[in-house]
């Protein structure tokens, strides 16, 4: 089997993999979808799985991670902050928390708050891919793969090259970014840095970031090694961010994160070990300027994660066999969340301290087997996992395939899957929000099943799927309530159905383009005896329909129209009215004019939001109307 087949990708459509080839003819040597020690399970199409490749991300010329993640299909992108500042990712009606970020391979989530799982230094020049799971994987990824998973892939490219980029736009918004890859067959360097800042476009909503990364590949006959690095710095108003009452909030934070890699094969054979840091430090002020007299000072949270991950895998005729185990550790540092300290220590260069704290240790052995037959694929998997807060946890699954033919192929699937509390879900605590020390796991049960085909001029993708979640944690409260609180709900059962279909209308009609469309229905229902008001489980993307068109004409523009359509359920209350509201449906398009004047320059012209729609993915957060913005590209070798 070839390389996984992709979607032909130009910004603003949507990010969708085509499915690998239906044939049942394999090499798995050269098929990497979702990692090397899961290639057995998910590129024989058992589950559904997505790529976002590096020739795609550069037709893409997008200016932000988010705006990749928004723009492929089934996955819900809550902004705060526009361009980045700030995004929660959700897939299948999961909440943000239900969702594993991955940095090659390694587990970057924040056990502080899923609101930080998208500071990831790194500029979108290093992407090789990314790779994106519908749906749970904690059999073998661990927890946080509740409903979903992405794994950003990063390296150097095959050739030494240099790359300027720089967009600007209204509200003074500017982006520059510089990278190089450089280096010999042996050893390849990429590096990167990048800045951004805006106005923003209403009151305290301005930003300011900067990225520095680098990555380094090392090619030797004893394994190949993988070195990478990054910081990221960025600040930003956050106008009524976590509560519209006081809307004049602010929010700094700093990521520090470094892995290594090795991996060696011995003939059908092959280990791989990994060992990664990630620091993240978070200042968040209720009151950016002029606090009232009983605001006792601001936030302030330092979280440390320390991992080791290691695996084997074995291949033969029939089937695949492969164990690991991963320790990790995660530390906290806080003047709001966690346990009294005894001794409190100073916040570096602030006149402030860390007067509470918290740690836990985690170990996730996991094993799984695949099968290949004739015409089908049969795997499963199974994870032990011990936290030292909650003990002991399983999860299992299984998938199957089946080809129908040379171009269509069934698959089906179930998995458990779970997810372990939040610091801030266990400790957070203001005037409207209070966390719960009680907190337990959550978990869930998903079935799944669908048909995919692929000629070669078209794709289709055909999924439904049930989830049956209990122990569900959420933020809640009764009418009555004054501040919403943590709970795990008895049960919160979710089914959906998805579709994907893509056209390469060259392959029929010269010269012609590309079309893309998606649309997923979500539908989630909780025991009756929970309480009415949710702040996240319930605020899911009940129809969520995507179509966009990349064309080439004239030779040298290229135009890029994106439609969306998004219609959230749940309700929430207009803080400026007390009145409760429903999420309306939102009509959003974009697009985008580039002109290529060499295959070294690009400039472009981008307009968002263009019919200037007025809407919210979180409630009482108004997110920006149109704006207009044009940059350009450059590109040549070294």
């Amino acid at each position: 089997m070839k390389h996984a087949v992709l979607f032909l990708l130009g910004f603003p459509l949507p990010a969708l993999a085509q499915p690998d080839s239906t044939s049942m003819k394999v090499n798995l040597d050269t098929v990497w979808v979702f990692s090397p020690q899961r290639v057995s399970s998910y590129s024989e199409l058992s589950r559904m799985v997505g790529v976002v490749t590096r020739s795609e991300l550069r037709q893409m010329k997008a200016t932000s991670l988010s705006e990749v993640l928004e723009r492929s299909a089934s996955i819900d992108i809550r902004q705060r902050g526009t361009h980045g500042v700030q995004a929660d990712i959700n897939f299948r009606g999961g909440s943000f928390d239900q969702t594993l970020v991955m940095l090659n391979d390694i587990n970057i989530s924040d056990p502080q708050t899923g609101h930080h799982n998208l500071n990831i230094p790194i500029v979108l020049d290093a992407v090789s891919r990314i790779e994106i799971l519908q749906g749970p994987g904690a059999r073998e990824l661990g927890q946080g793969a509740f409903s979903g998973a992405i794994n950003i892939i990063t390296g150097p490219s095959a050739k030494n090259e240099f790359s300027l980029s720089t967009f600007a736009g209204e509200y003074g918004l500017l982006k520059t970014s510089a990278s190089a890859t450089f280096g010999s067959a042996k050893i390849r360097t990429f590096t990167a840095a990048s800045f951004e800042r805006s106005n923003g476009y209403t009151d305290n909503t301005d930003f300011t970031g900067e990225n520095f990364f680098f990555h380094t590949h090392f090619y030797t006959g004893a394994g190949n090694f993988s070195l990478f690095s990054g910081y990221q710095d960025k600040g930003f108003g956050a106008n009524s961010f976590y509560t519209p009452k006081y809307p004049n909030q602010f929010e700094a934070t700093r990521t520090l994160l470094s892995g290594l890699k090795y991996i060696r094969a011995f003939g059908r054979t092959s280990i791989s070990a990994r060992g990664y840091y990630r620091k993240n430090f978070d200042r968040f002020e209720l009151f950016r300027e002029n606090p009232p007299s009983w605001y006792m000072g601001h936030n302030y949270h330092t979280t440390d994660v320390y991992g080791l991950k290691a695996n084997i895998s074995m291949l033969y005729g029939f089937g695949k066999t492969e164990v690991g185990a991963e320790i990790r550790r995660e530390e906290i540092l806080s003047s709001n969340l966690g346990e009294a300290l005894s001794d409190s220590v100073r916040v570096k260069g602030r006149n402030a301290w860390y007067t509470k704290g918290g740690n836990r240790n985690l170990l996730n052995i996991f094993a799984s087997q695949t099968f290949y037959l004739k015409r089908a694929t049969l795997s499963g998997g199974l994870q032990l996992a011990y936290n030292s807060s909650f003990e002991y946890i399983w999860c299992w699954g299984a998938d199957i395939s089946y080809s129908l033919n040379n171009h269509s192929r069934f698959f089906a699937s179930v998995n458990r899957s779970y997810r372990v509390p939040t610091f801030t879900d266990l400790y957070y605590s203001s005037p409207t929000n209070v966390g719960n020390p009680n907190l337990k796991p959550e978990f869930a049960t998903t079935i799944e099943g669908g048909l995919k085909a692929n000629r070669k001029a078209w794709s289709v993708q055909l999924a439904a799927f049930y989830r049956q979640g209990s122990s569900i944690i959420d933020w809640v409260k009764e009418p009555t309530d004054e501040a919403w609180h943590t709970i795990n709900h008895t049960s919160l059962n979710t089914t959906g159905v998805e579709v994907f279909v893509q056209a390469d209308l060259s392959e029929i009609f010269r010269d012609a383009g590309s079309i893309n469309f998606s649309y997923s229905f979500t539908s989630a229902e909780k025991n009756e005896d929970a309480l009415l008001d949710s702040y996240y489980a319930m605020d899911y993307l009940r129809h969520n329909l995507r179509m966009g068109i990349n064309q080439r004409f004239l030779k040298n523009f290229t135009l890029n129209l994106c439609y969306h359509f998004m219609a959230r359920a749940g309700e929430f209350q207009d803080f400026a009215t007390s009145q409760i509201r429903k999420y309306p449906g939102v009509h959003l398009a974009d697009v985008r004019l580039t002109y290529s004047t060499t295959r070294k320059l690009d400039l472009f012209i981008d307009v968002s939001n263009i019919f200037n729609a007025h809407y919210m993915d979180v409630a009482n957060v108004m997110q920006a109307g149109r704006w207009v913005g044009a940059g350009m590209n450059l590109n040549f070798n070294l």
